[in-house]
């Protein structure tokens, strides 16, 4: 199972190769830095597109497939083989206007691993309560969390692995990081590169292991 998250368009540009092959998209608003060409990936590789209401309407001017099109609903599992998804309806500022619209937090599960993505959010609804193995947030505010923020949120969570994402400055998931070690025991920081890629696993059935490269 192949899942691409917000394939946004950042700074005027495609951060998803066109080609991008994937079984399914999950774009947690419908601004473009989160649906990005989604549409275009998904004509390519024949994807499912997931979202809310407002980012499957926008696929639909885009001219995506409405058979290829599943509205996302809060706290509406949704299932197909090897993928369950709960969404949660959270908050993000409007790039272009600064008001309030929705984001999705995503609950996901591959398998036996289970991950939490916030998307572009700056609250953190039900999140600290859920048991995960992987928490992918972001930093920095500017309409997404602070870090101190998104530090407790990795605390109350305990994840195996906390993952920032959408900083703006290079010294912020340095923070995030330094901030993990020194107060969310059991929670492994990791600030990954452009292109770099992360394998987890479960071994022996409960140790959990990375591999970065």
């Amino acid at each position: 199972m192949s899942v691409l998250l917000n394939p946004g368009i950042w700074q005027e540009e495609a951060v998803t190769p066109p080609d991008t092959e994937t079984k399914v998209i999950i774009a947690t608003n419908e601004a473009t830095d989160a649906l990005g060409n989604a549409t275009e990936v998904a004509t390519h590789s024949k994807a499912w597109i997931l979202g809310n209401e407002a980012t499957i309407e926008r696929v639909k001017e885009q001219g995506g497939k409405p058979w290829l099109l599943h509205v996302l609903r809060s706290e509406e599992p949704y299932e197909i083989p090897g993928l369950r998804v709960i969404p949660y309806s959270l908050k993000r500022d409007d790039p272009e206007t600064g008001e309030p619209m929705e984001n999705l937090g995503l609950y996901l599960e591959l398998g036996k691993m289970r991950v939490a993505y916030l998307g572009d959010s700056k609250v953190r609804g039900p999140f600290g309560q859920f048991e995960v193995d992987i928490v992918i947030v972001p930093i920095g505010g500017d309409g997404v969390f602070p870090i101190k923020d998104a530090v407790g949120l990795c605390i109350d969570a305990k994840p195996k692995l906390g993952i920032p994402m959408r900083w703006v400055s290079n010294d912020q998931p340095k923070k995030f990081a330094k901030y993990l070690d020194q107060f969310a025991q059991g929670v492994s920081p990791l600030v990954m590169e452009e292109d770099q890629t992360v394998e987890t696993h479960w071994a022996a059935g409960n140790e959990f292991r990375y591999e970065l490269s």
